[in-house]
């Protein structure tokens, strides 16, 4: 997609990335509107090359992380889990899952959503 930040930024209302900003997927979004950047990713799949889903899908975990952390509301977080899950084995982003598990390290030193990237593997 040739507009992608622009598209993302009118649809969503994520910021653009700054000027030689690194790790943007990660602190651009709201996690109160994870299910949007899912929504937006599932509509645009057909379009998006493979860095865009890449950044994408960082951002909607990301989102799923903070709201594991703020909410309590675990059937909201199931629902968007259900959906992301998806999306991560169909959208072949191993490299996200592997990522995200932290192979290697116990589990209460890493994410809260490690374990739930741990089935994936």
């Amino acid at each position: 997609m040739d507009n992608f930040y622009k598209k993302l930024n009118e649809e969503c209302d994520v910021r653009f990335p700054y000027p030689n900003e690194q790790d943007w997927e990660w602190c651009a979004g709201d996690y109160t509107y994870t299910n949007d950047y899912i929504e937006f990713y599932k509509f645009y799949t057909t379009v998006t090359d493979d860095w865009q889903k890449h950044l994408l899908i960082n951002m909607i975990v990301q989102g799923i992380e903070d709201l594991m952390e703020q909410s309590k509301d675990e059937a909201y977080i199931d629902m968007l889990w259900s959906k992301v899950k998806e999306i991560l084995t169909d959208d072949k982003h191993r490299d996200t899952i592997i990522y995200w598990s932290c192979i290697g390290q116990e589990l209460e030193d890493c994410w809260l959503i490690s374990s739930k990237m741990r089935e994936l593997l």
